[in-house]
């Protein structure tokens, strides 16, 4: 999935949502779209954070073993090597890292229930067994391993799911990108980063995703009882009524994507959305929604209502 599909997935999913209140306006259909895509980046830097609170919770094992009354040799005299992975390092002195998660409050301290949950699953793991008991460990071995832990022992998981969900329900569409986006973080880790780094990937491109949404919302909101007849003349074994809000809605954004967006290639437009049918529709509604928007589009360029602009993108 890309950016701009979630972008999307988050317009339409709004204006459905407002399709059902009585008084929908833009300003409060924009507002929440911000709000929704500040939200995934909030799902970036917590996912993040959940790995760096499992060193934590290993030091804080360590510390407790260490200061008991009556403390074993094992006790006074640990394996750090897990506490002293020097990925862990490099993602919690980051600066950006520090100053997002202490600027929007990202913290797991409400749930110290999941960091035991994937502590004792991490300790009980082979791979970290083998990892601890190698005589010595490389740079690479100890991003493996990192990249492991994300990669199969917690988003494996549908424990960690159900906590995301818990804390944001919109969620659900997010966790494709962004935990892309948190592995590539993780595989571009090098010993050499400093605390300056740029090692954080944006989720959205700031001003030109930004720009997207708001241009898509405000445009499809407004068009929409403008698109819904040209939907109607193409559909005429249908009565409007029999076709589901969210296929009108799906077509209807098209449409608009269509007239406003003349750098976007007129397929990429028309197979994001059909792409987006296949998952927020009915099964038979991906042909229908494919075929309407076949007969829109040529009515669109013979009104010249579609225009084009860069290299590539005259159709």
């Amino acid at each position: 999935m890309t950016s701009r599909r979630l972008i999307r997935i988050k317009v339409l999913q709004l204006l459905y949502a407002y399709s059902k209140k009585d008084r929908a306006t833009l300003a409060e259909i924009e507002r929440d779209l911000m709000q929704s895509m500040k939200k995934s980046t909030d799902l970036y830097y917590e996912t993040l954070l959940l790995l760096t609170e499992l060193r934590h919770k290993a030091f804080q094992k360590i510390d407790t073993a260490r200061n008991r009354h009556i403390a074993s040799n094992e006790d006074l005299h640990p394996n750090m090597r897990f506490v002293e992975n020097p990925v862990f390092d490099i993602i919690e002195k980051n600066r950006k890292f520090l100053l997002y998660i202490n600027s929007n409050l990202i913290s797991w301290n409400a749930s110290p229930e999941t960091i035991v949950y994937f502590y004792n699953k991490l300790v009980n793991w082979e791979k970290y067994k083998q990892y601890m008991n190698q005589p010595q460990v490389t740079f690479e071995e100890h991003k493996q391993l990192v990249l492991d832990i994300f990669a199969e022992l917690i988003i494996q998981d549908d424990f960690f799911f159900q906590v995301m969900e818990e804390k944001n329900i919109y969620w659900n569409d997010d966790f494709e990108l962004v935990l892309s986006i948190v592995y590539k973080t993780l595989w571009r880790i090098q010993p050499d980063m400093n605390n300056e780094s740029d090692l954080l990937y944006p989720v959205y491109k700031v001003q030109e995703d930004h720009e997207f949404a708001r241009t898509l919302a405000r445009r499809a909101f407004l068009e929409y009882e403008k698109n819904i007849p040209i939907i109607d003349q193409y559909a005429p074994n249908w009565e409007i009524e029999r076709i589901s809000d969210m296929d009108k809605l799906i077509m209807s954004c098209a449409i608009s994507e269509l007239r406003n967006f003349p750098s976007i290639p007129i397929k990429v437009t028309l197979d994001e959305y059909i792409e987006i049918s296949k998952t927020y529709s009915s099964p038979k509604s991906c042909a229908f929604i494919n075929g309407i928007l076949d007969k829109v589009l040529k009515q669109l360029q013979e009104s010249k209502e579609i225009v084009k602009k860069g290299r590539g993108l005259i159709e």
